[in-house]
């Protein structure tokens, strides 16, 4: 009689127990592996348009030492000037840029080559805001 019982109570009470359980366990380790996913694909993210902008100011900061700064005391920047430093910060950024980091650009902004026009026309912004200052 007390195996009978044992087996009613453990089919009753302790085995729908555990399943609920062990639903409510799977689901909880599904969304921490889920949440940690996505904390390492924003940190990858991250990452790679991090590199971008640092690629597309470091590119306009070589012209502007090697290129614009030179035409400008010799007065001789003009629009075409300008169009020929753009191109060549915008050629500077496209060779430096990773396959990985220009796939993430165009994944989150849609368009690579207006998103370097952009940032190289900020860069430049920042860039004459500061040497102003100086």
């Amino acid at each position: 009689m007390n195996n009978e019982l044992f087996n009613t109570i453990m089919t009753a009470v302790v085995l729908p127990l555990l399943v609920a359980v062990s639903g409510y366990l799977i689901a909880y380790l599904r969304k921490k592996a889920a949440e940690v996913t996505a904390n390492i694909e924003n940190q990858t993210i991250r990452f790679y348009i991090e590199e971008a902008n640092e690629i597309v100011f470091q590119a306009v900061e070589t012209l502007f030492q090697t290129y614009v700064d030179d035409l400008k005391k010799k007065g001789q920047f003009t629009k075409e000037a300008q169009q020929e430093a753009f191109n060549r910060a915008k050629d500077i950024t496209l060779q430096l840029l990773s396959a990985e980091a220009r796939e993430i650009l165009i994944e989150i902004y849609g368009d690579l080559d207006l998103w370097i026009k952009t940032k190289i026309e900020q860069a430049v912004k920042q860039n004459k805001d500061f040497r102003q200052l100086t």
